[in-house]
């Protein structure tokens, strides 16, 4: 079966599902991690980028390029494993 184009309403309606998709995964995470959402996933986004490279990929789809995608990430995790298991507040949200 031959697939017709798409339209630019179309292509428009997928570009925004994919957009939706990526928030819907977002949201999931935040589910099961819950409290420590950041500090987790910034801690396995460290983990498979390391494991990509390990497997010779050398171009992502982050808007941080290669390597300070890693840097940035592995930054953020640590900022966030700081702040949860170090830092106490007065208020506890």
């Amino acid at each position: 079966m031959i697939e017709q184009p798409l339209t630019g309403r179309e292509q428009l309606g997928q570009t925004l599902e994919g957009y939706a998709f990526t928030f819907c995964k977002a949201a999931f995470l935040a589910l099961i991690f819950s409290r420590y959402t950041l500090l987790a996933t910034a801690a396995i986004a460290v983990i498979l980028y390391l494991v990509a490279v390990g497997y010779g990929v050398r171009e992502w789809r982050c808007f941080i390029k290669p390597p300070w995608v890693i840097v940035a990430v592995a930054a953020i995790a640590a900022a966030q494993a700081i702040i949860s298991f170090w830092y106490r507040s007065p208020i506890q949200l």
